[in-house]
């Protein structure tokens, strides 16, 4: 996924999670995380903040048509 490589050296953690077509990019930095996952062509994105409850729900998700937006979002939120 090209998303993965973009991202990749600007923060503190980047790895793939799920298998298969449940698989996405996890990004963490700064207390704050970033799932994103391919969807109908387009990117889903979730928004966490650090939280000590694992049932805790996303900040915010939003859906965007293209790698270079999803990187965007991602480092805006990570910032």
């Amino acid at each position: 996924m090209i998303v993965k490589t973009k991202v990749t050296p600007h923060f503190e953690k980047v790895c793939l999670k799920g298998h298969g077509a449940s698989s996405f990019i996890y990004v963490l930095n700064n207390g704050r995380a970033v799932e994103i996952s391919e969807d109908n062509g387009g990117f889903w994105l979730e928004f966490w903040e650090k939280s000590e409850d694992e049932d805790a729900a996303p900040v915010r998700e939003q859906t965007v048509d293209s790698g270079e937006r999803a990187i965007q979002e991602a480092r805006k939120w990570l910032a």
